[in-house]
């Protein structure tokens, strides 16, 4: 499996983004981030019991963790 991630700027793209991460292990990469400040939404379960939780940075674009035991 090949993973990549590409970044764009530009003053005609700015605004809020979304930016997905997946992470092995959610409830632990939650409280690693708790530690440094940094509080997430509520877990959700989706369909396949898939597990995310979003935060925002200080420029309002959404990242949202996601786990994804059936990957």
């Amino acid at each position: 499996m090949s993973e990549s991630l590409q970044v764009f700027g530009g003053a005609e793209r700015a605004g809020p983004a979304l930016l997905y991460l997946e992470v092995p292990a959610l409830d632990e990469t939650m409280a690693r981030l708790k530690q440094r400040g940094l509080n997430t939404e509520p877990v959700h379960t989706g369909r396949t019991g898939t597990r995310f939780a979003a935060l925002h940075d200080l420029n309002g674009n959404r990242i949202t963790l996601l786990e994804n035991p059936v990957a």
